[in-house]
């Protein structure tokens, strides 16, 4: 068994968040920790989850371009066999884009954002992960992201978070999110056209261009075709938050690590997530286990030891 892994962190997206100032009248918070985040999650795998060092892609900050991340996540995917295991951090801004500009679309698509913008949605891990063969059931294809899933900065964001990861909703979208039925989080890694998503969430409910609550199904969290298992720093309704040294999610599954034997499922992993994060911010944050069915009693970042039919 061979584990892979590339770890991103960016905290300056300055060229993107004047571009959007520009065009929408938007500016984007620098983040601060994100890079700390991806600086100890790098020795986390090397030194607690048996990762080797030439295995392990680190990408911070002008590295982190769209292009790079891509081309790691195809280098990834190409090399792993029957066994292995492919981990992706990622720590920066979130954010939230229609699958149309129609004034009736209920699908949205939630992204990671680059260095320099061009935002990554979880189709493209799907044509990564197809390309290469990839079989779900022979490779843990792991993703751990400390960014919201969202946009729309809330207005106590500061106060409560620090600086929130994630990016003001553009005018079109506040003003479209009333019709979400779908919501495609980055990282389960789903098959372009597949419906098993629809509909997952229901009710928003947008005060001021931000989006404060939403009803989220719990029956389509952990999904027949996705390819990957997700842990996600927050609720879609929620922002992910940061202390001054590092996200809370990062903080947290540091703290976790330190405290416990480093071979934990992924269901005792999320429910020590989900504690130590509520603490860390006050209740505001919690984090979600999405993704491949049939996963959850499995060890977190080891080799599969069962098939799930499908």
């Amino acid at each position: 068994m061979t584990k892979r892994a590339l770890v991103v962190g960016i905290n300056n997206y300055t060229i993107q968040s004047q571009h959007d100032q520009n065009l929408y009248g938007l500016s984007w918070p620098t983040l601060q920790g994100c890079v700390r985040d991806a600086d100890s999650v790098y020795h986390l795998f090397i030194e607690a989850f048996g990762f080797e060092s030439e295995n392990v892609i680190l990408l911070k900050d002008a590295q982190a371009t769209r292009r790079n991340i891509l081309s790691a996540l195809t280098y990834l995917h190409a090399n792993s066999e029957a066994g292995d295991v492919i981990a992706f951090f990622y720590a920066g801004h979130g954010g939230l884009l229609p699958a149309s500009t129609e004034a009736n679309n209920n699908r949205f698509y939630e992204s990671i954002i680059p260095y320099e913008g061009d935002w990554i949605y979880d189709f493209q891990l799907d044509a990564i992960a197809t390309a290469a063969g990839f079989n779900p059931n022979h490779v843990n294809f792991t993703l751990i992201m400390d960014s919201c899933h969202a946009g729309g900065l809330h207005a106590a964001d500061s106060i409560i978070h620090g600086t929130p990861r994630t990016v003001p909703f553009r005018p079109d979208i506040a003003a479209n999110i009333k019709h979400m039925q779908t919501w495609w989080p980055f990282g389960v890694c789903l098959p372009s056209g597949s419906n098993e998503l629809f509909p997952n969430v229901s009710n928003p409910v947008i005060e001021n261009g931000q989006l404060v609550d939403l009803d989220i199904d719990p029956n389509k969290t952990l999904i027949a075709s996705a390819k990957a298992t997700l842990i996600a720093a927050c609720r879609y309704d929620e922002t992910a938050g940061e202390t001054p040294n590092h996200g809370y999610l990062t903080q947290a599954l540091l703290d976790t690590v330190n405290s416990c034997p480093f071979r934990i499922t992924y269901q005792g992993l999320i429910d020590r997530l989900i504690t130590r994060v509520q603490t860390l911010s006050g209740n505001t944050q919690t984090p979600q286990l999405l993704g491949q069915l049939g996963r959850s009693g499995e060890t977190f970042l080891d080799g599969w030891r069962t098939s799930i039919p499908g």
